[in-house]
């Protein structure tokens, strides 16, 4: 009997010459996502925008924050280190959100307002913004890679993670990872997101002998 073992993986840093293709690739991962009919009921339309609005934060990572992608760039990872509050900083953010988004900026808005006012503070975190894998790379463990590289740096250096989740089924993904489910909250007239918090394991937590540890308390704040 012959068992065949796939392959792990190779995760490096993205390249500054790869921005387009990893703003293409999240565009593509997330075209049909959870939250897309909310954002832009058409998908030709949404594919026009989401090219750019992508671009944004592919662009704003390169310098600011950590682009982790598969080898051949058919998934990626963007990862924001965050200190006590939340300030990402993007440079023209409000100007170049309405050029990618053009008359449905409101609901970005909305969302991103959202998201920023229920981020949690007081505990310096990496903060997962996106994770996509290509459509035709799906279901490949390509995501899960990725995942478990940032994490092993993350256990090593003791700092914990935060993300939100889109639904009931990407939760219990990230449950998987170690992640803690905090209370979820609603879009104003939009979807439920389901945020949550990594601590950063030990080598007995990752065996199972200890709990998953406490999250900070999920604080209010003012928009960026």
């Amino acid at each position: 009997m012959i068992t065949v073992t796939a392959l792990t993986p190779t995760i490096r840093r993205a390249t500054p010459d790869e921005t387009d293709t990893v703003a293409a690739v999240l565009a593509a991962a997330f075209l049909h996502g959870d939250l897309a009919d909310w954002l832009i009921p058409h998908t030709g339309t949404r594919s026009r925008v989401y090219g750019p609005y992508f671009r944004i934060f592919t662009e704003h990572a390169q310098t600011s924050g950590r682009i982790d992608v598969t080898d051949d760039v058919c998934a990626a990872a963007i990862w924001y280190p965050i200190g006590h509050t939340v300030d990402l900083d993007i440079p023209a953010y409000d100007t170049r959100l309405a050029q990618a988004c053009g008359e449905h900026l409101n609901r970005f808005v909305a969302l991103d307002r959202t998201m920023h006012i229920h981020h949690p503070t007081g505990s310096p975190h990496h903060y997962l913004a996106f994770l996509g894998v290509h459509p035709d790379r799906q279901r490949q463990g390509l995501g899960r890679a990725l995942l478990d590289h940032h994490h092993h740096q993350l256990d090593t250096d003791g700092i914990p993670a935060y993300l939100e989740a889109t639904s009931p089924r990407t939760s219990t993904l990230y449950r998987r990872h170690g992640y803690t489910p905090q209370q979820a909250y609603t879009v104003p007239n939009g979807p439920k997101l389901h945020p949550m918090w990594r601590p950063p394991r030990t080598n007995q937590a990752r065996r199972g002998d200890e709990g998953p540890g406490l999250p900070p308390p999920i604080t209010g704040k003012e928009r960026r």
